[in-house]
C-alpha cells in the first residue's frame, strides 16, 4: 500500500512540474517566428512590417500571431489566453507583476464576439501591444 501511495505522489509531482511554464528566450522567438512565417506563407513585405511592430489586420497576420502564441503556450484555441504564462514571460525582471497581470487581463477577453482563434489571438495581442509597446519590445529584444 505504501508503494502505491509513493507512486501516486511521484505521478502528481511529475504532472505538476510538467505543466510549469518554461520561459522562452530571444533565440526561441527567432526560431518560432521563422516556423510560423513559413507555415503561414508570410510575405517579406509583412515580415518587414512586423520588424517595426506594425501588425496589419489581415488573415495572414492573425494566423502568424496565433501560431507564435500557441507555440509559446500563451494562447489556447479553445480557452484563450494563458494569463499566468503571459505574466511569467513578459514579467521577467518586473517588480509589479500584479499590475502587469491586470494589464494583460484587460486585453485577454473571453471571446464574447465568437471570433475564430486567429482573430481572437490577434485582438488580444493588438490590445496589449497598444498599451505596453515598450514592454513587448524589451521582451522581444531581451537576451535570456
Amino acid at each position: 500500500m505504501n508503494s502505491a501511495v509513493a507512486i501516486f505522489l511521484c505521478v502528481v509531482i511529475g504532472l505538476a512540474s510538467a505543466t510549469e511554464y518554461k520561459l522562452r528566450t530571444a533565440e526561441d522567438l527567432q526560431k518560432t517566428r521563422k516556423e510560423c512565417a513559413e507555415a503561414n506563407k508570410v510575405t517579406e513585405a509583412l515580415i518587414a512590417k512586423y520588424k517595426t511592430f506594425e501588425y496589419p489586420d489581415d488573415e495572414i497576420t492573425h494566423k502568424y500571431i496565433k501560431c507564435i502564441f500557441n507555440k509559446f503556450e500563451l494562447f489556447d484555441d479553445t480557452t484563450g489566453f494563458k494569463v499566468d504564462n503571459l505574466v511569467k514571460q513578459l514579467g521577467q525582471g518586473k517588480d509589479d507583476k500584479a499590475a502587469l497581470k491586470a494589464d494583460i487581463e484587460k486585453c485577454a477577453d473571453k471571446n464574447e464576439q465568437k471570433s475564430d482563434a486567429p482573430t481572437w489571438a490577434y485582438r488580444g495581442f493588438k490590445c496589449f501591444l497598444g498599451k505596453n509597446l515598450p514592454l513587448v519590445q524589451a521582451a522581444v529584444q531581451k537576451k535570456n
